[in-house]
């Protein structure tokens, strides 16, 4: 019956003489191995130690001693044997001392083997599938959980990830049989609406999801989102299986995200209203595709209904045919300088004609690739028409006085020159001054005219190709005598021997002329002027620094309006008319030119133009 058990549970048995080390096993034992007991003969204890896994016989040796000692009523060790095949079997070893030698050692062992490969294999499965989700959830930045809820109000975590800490600063353990305690972390300004929540999803037994703030000790408040599954137990309670997760940084941004949008939205109103007031509009537009956006105030200023779609070749159509050629050249001006800025008229759809001012920016073409241009339009009629009273009025002011003052001039020159008598010196020095007030009246009316001649565009230029060296030398000869009366230093800076440019020399000397002179009387004595030039590209570059104390921030963006004069006395008391650079730029950009300054604090400033510059062998061709 024995055997019949034995054979039929598939244990392997054995039997040892502690005290000889004779040991017997049976074939079952052997075949755990993959071997026959033939084929192990002779065994002994030592062909267990052979068979056993190195590492596992220091523990089987414990479980032992502690066995021989009395302190285990069984030894029960599992250990690894090597298979016949070469992989390790996992065996379970009991066994029991049954008898002892007359001076109490122990004398026969009896026990069993049973191979638990399978059975140790699915443990070990088992392990490292809980490992893996252990690791898994330890890696999830939330938490996730059961939430049991019961109708008397009872609440409890049967189960929750170790992430609990950092979200409630409890451990899984606290809140196992009851977690009602957590309602007091939560702010109060939310609790209300969390109890609802919770509430809802226990009627409806639907998803509850919901955003609370939840206070721990000495720290800011934390911004939690979770959303759990309901299921109604059969004890009447509901268990939600779910997730929550720590959302303060992206809660925070979203609420200052929420706080800035509705001050834009009340900064927009603003802007509407004051668009509206002003007549001015705002516009972006692709040079690329010929997509143009208007806003509303733009339909208003050039007369089309909200419903006609605008477009590039829309806006184009509404160019006044003699202004069309200044806005493309403006537009091209900015792929390069990135401001697009430019007076010119339009034709409403009615056939009445509106000035208008358009500014605008735009990023350079390698960073934007699809040429957008966005600015602003505003309605300038009434102003230009203004300005075009003003500059009729002056214009007839300046013609009406130019031929007395010219022969006033000549009188005083006459005076003074001695021919006709000799006065007294008082008298001389009232003659001195009466001619000198006189000049500066002739360069004030000269420079009126200018602007007048600029803004109807009657000036007229004889541009050719000039060597650039003897142009700049002719303009610091002319501002010698100037310079020395200021005791100022003019400085020469230029290798460039056989460049040319293509300008109107007379209208060059100009340019050359208003800035050498502003640059030596803001310098002060000892100081010195620098004219210099360089090529830039397909222009050349000239430039006139000087050591005077700098540009004011507020005064730079009005530098080249018309009788702009920077406040103080000490800038007043320079005179001049305040049309010099407004004159120069006019010319410039007639020349196909541009001007523009650079200026620091007590440093000096540096004003500076550009030309198109031209070889000498297209110039002696003729073909420039």
């Amino acid at each position: 019956m024995y055997r019949s058990v034995l054979e039929g549970t598939r244990i392997g048995t054995w039997q040892w003489n502690i005290q000889t080390g004779d040991t017997v096993f049976n074939e079952r034992w052997a075949q755990i191995v993959g071997y026959t007991l033939d084929e192990l003969a002779p065994v002994s204890i030592a062909t267990w130690l052979d068979f056993a896994h190195p590492d596992d016989l220091a523990d089987s040796g414990k479980l032992l001693e502690q066995h021989f000692a009395g302190k285990l009523p069984f030894y029960d060790s599992k250990c690894r044997m090597k298979h016949k095949n070469g992989h390790w079997v996992w065996v379970h070893d009991r066994g029991r001392v049954v008898s002892w030698t007359e001076d109490g050692k122990p004398l026969m062992m009896y026990g069993t083997h049973a191979d638990i490969t399978e059975q140790k294999m699915a443990e070990l499965e088992l392990k490292a599938s809980r490992d893996q989700f252990e690791n898994l959830l330890a890696n999830i930045p939330g938490m996730v959980y059961q939430y049991q809820q019961w109708p008397d109000g009872k609440a409890a975590f049967p189960y929750t990830s170790d992430n609990i800490k950092n979200i409630y600063g409890v451990t899984p353990e606290q809140v196992k049989q009851d977690s009602t305690f957590l309602f007091d972390k939560i702010h109060q300004d939310d609790l209300e609406g969390l109890a609802q929540s919770i509430d809802n999803s226990v009627q409806n037994l639907s998803l509850w999801q919901h955003q609370y703030r939840v206070c721990q000790d000495n720290k800011p408040p934390i911004w939690l989102s979770g959303r759990g599954t309901p299921e109604r137990m059969v004890d009447g309670s509901t268990l939600w299986h779910g997730y929550i997760e720590d959302i303060t940084d992206i809660k925070l941004h979203y609420l200052e995200l929420e706080r800035v949008n509705k001050a834009l939205k009340i900064t927009q109103q603003r802007l509407d209203t004051a668009s509206e007031n002003a007549l001015i509009g705002f516009w972006q537009a692709s040079l690329k595709t010929g997509e143009l956006w208007w806003s509303p105030v733009i339909y208003q200023i050039f007369g089309f209904s909200e419903t006609v779609t605008p477009s590039v070749d829309l806006f184009k159509s509404t160019l006044h045919p003699q202004d069309a050629e200044r806005v493309f050249r403006s537009e091209q001006s900015a792929l390069e300088t990135g401001v697009h800025d430019v007076v010119h008229r339009i034709i409403r759809p009615d056939g009445t004609i509106r000035w208008v001012h358009e500014l605008a920016k735009m990023l350079p073409p390698q960073e934007n690739p699809e040429l957008i241009m966005v600015g602003s339009v505003q309605d300038v009629t009434e102003r230009m028409q203004l300005q075009q009273m003003k500059d009729q009025f002056v214009s007839t002011v300046s013609h009406e006085l130019r031929t007395p003052l010219t022969a006033i001039s000549g009188a005083l020159s006459l005076l003074l020159s001695g021919h006709l008598a000799e006065f007294d010196p008082k008298v001389s020095k009232l003659l001195q001054i009466a001619q000198g007030n006189t000049n500066r009246l002739q360069h004030l009316i000269n420079d009126l005219l200018d602007i007048e001649k600029l803004t109807a565009g009657k000036v007229k230029l004889d541009m050719e190709a000039l060597l650039l060296k003897p142009q700049l030398e002719l303009a610091l000869s002319n501002l010698q005598p100037f310079a020395l009366e200021y005791q100022v230093t003019l400085v020469f800076q230029f290798s460039l021997n056989e460049l040319q440019i293509v300008a109107d020399s007379q209208r060059l000397q100009q340019v050359l002329a208003n800035l050498l002179s502003n640059a030596i009387k803001f310098s002060g004595p000892g100081k010195t002027v620098t004219l210099s030039a360089a090529i830039n590209q397909h222009n050349v570059r000239v430039s006139v620094q000087d050591q005077g104390p700098g540009i004011p921030p507020e005064f730079q963006p009005r530098l080249f309006e018309r009788f702009a004069q920077a406040d103080g006395s000490s800038r007043r008391d320079k005179g001049g008319t305040g049309l010099g650079l407004a004159i120069s730029k006019g010319l410039l950009a007639q020349m196909n030119g541009q001007i523009g300054f650079d200026t620091q604090k007590e440093v000096g400033t540096t004003f500076y133009f550009e030309l198109p510059w031209v070889s000498a062998t297209i110039s002696d061709s003729g073909e420039q």
